[in-house]
C-alpha cells in the first residue's frame, strides 16, 4: 500500500502499517503467511486466508453506491492485491486507535487494535427509531498467534464483545435519550485472525487463557481509543 510506514509486531512474521491522511488514512496488519480470518464485514467477508487486515478511514460523509466496488477500486488504485485482504471501513480517527498486546506462552500472544467511534451510541435489545440507526463504528482487530478451531473463532467474537462493552460501561458512556449505558454502536466490526501454528485453542471464553488474553486486550484497547475520542469531543466543546 503506498506510503505506509511499516514498524515489527511482537508476533512473529507480523508487522503493522499507517498512514497518516487525515479522513483517509489507513492501518494494515500484514502477516509474511496466510492468516485464517473470520470478517463480520464484507470486504473479505466470512472465513478467509488473509495476509493483510486494513482498517480504512473515510469521510463522515462516505457514500458509495457499491461499496465493493468502491473498496476493490481503492485497493487497486493503492497497488494492494484484493485477494488475500479482509477490510473495515470506519470514520472513527485512526490516530485516536489503541493497541494492546499479551502473551499467552508457549511461544504464542495476542495483539489487538480498536478504533473507536461513539458518534451514534446504542444499547443492545433496547427500542429505537429505525432513522437513529445510522453508521457510528467501533472496529476491533485481533490477531492470535496460535491454531484456533471454528468454535474458538466465534467463541473469540462473543469475547470480543463483552470486553468492547465492559470497556463503554467504565468509561460511562450513555446514551443521550435515556441516559442508560451504551452497549457499542450501531455498525461495530471485528476481524479474529489466527496464524494457526503453536498451541491448538478450542475455546476462547474468558475462562480459558486464549480468550482472557483477547478480553484483556480488546478492553484495554477499547477504553484507551475511547477515551481519546471522548477528550476530543470535550476539547472542541471547550
Amino acid at each position: 500500500m503506498r506510503g505506509v510506514q511499516y514498524e515489527p509486531l511482537p508476533i512473529e512474521g507480523l508487522r503493522f502499517g499507517y498512514v497518516d491522511s487525515g479522513y483517509e488514512s489507513v492501518m494494515m496488519i500484514e502477516s509474511e503467511a496466510p492468516m485464517r480470518a473470520l470478517n463480520s464485514s464484507m470486504w473479505g467477508e466470512g472465513f478467509t486466508a488473509s495476509r493483510r487486515l486494513i482498517n480504512r478511514q473515510v469521510s463522515k460523509h462516505y457514500l458509495a453506491e457499491d461499496p465493493l466496488k468502491e473498496m476493490q477500486a481503492y485497493f487497486e488504485g493503492q497497488g494492494t492485491p484484493w485477494e488475500g485482504s479482509a477490510a473495515l471501513l470506519t470514520a472513527a480517527e485512526l490516530k485516536d486507535r489503541g493497541y494492546r498486546y499479551v502473551e499467552l506462552g508457549l511461544g504464542g500472544g495476542v495483539c489487538a487494535w480498536v478504533t473507536a467511534g461513539l458518534g451514534n451510541k446504542i444499547r443492545g435489545g433496547k427500542d429505537c427509531e429505525d432513522a437513529a440507526l445510522y453508521p457510528g463504528t467501533i472496529n476491533t482487530i485481533v490477531v492470535v498467534d496460535g491454531d484456533m478451531t471454528d468454535a474458538a473463532f466465534v467463541n473469540a467474537v462473543i469475547t470480543v464483545t463483552e470486553a468492547k462493552t465492559a470497556a463503554l460501561q467504565d468509561l460511562d458512556v450513555r446514551l443521550e435519550d435515556c441516559g442508560l449505558t451504551a452497549t457499542g454502536t450501531s455498525t461495530d466490526a471485528v476481524i479474529i485472525a489466527s496464524l494457526q501454528r503453536g498451541e491448538r485453542h478450542r475455546y476462547a471464553g474468558i475462562s480459558t487463557r486464549l480468550g482472557y488474553a483477547i478480553s484483556r486486550t480488546v478492553y484495554e484497547a477499547t477504553v484507551e481509543s475511547a477515551a481519546r475520542y471522548l477528550n476530543r469531543q470535550l476539547s472542541a466543546k471547550e
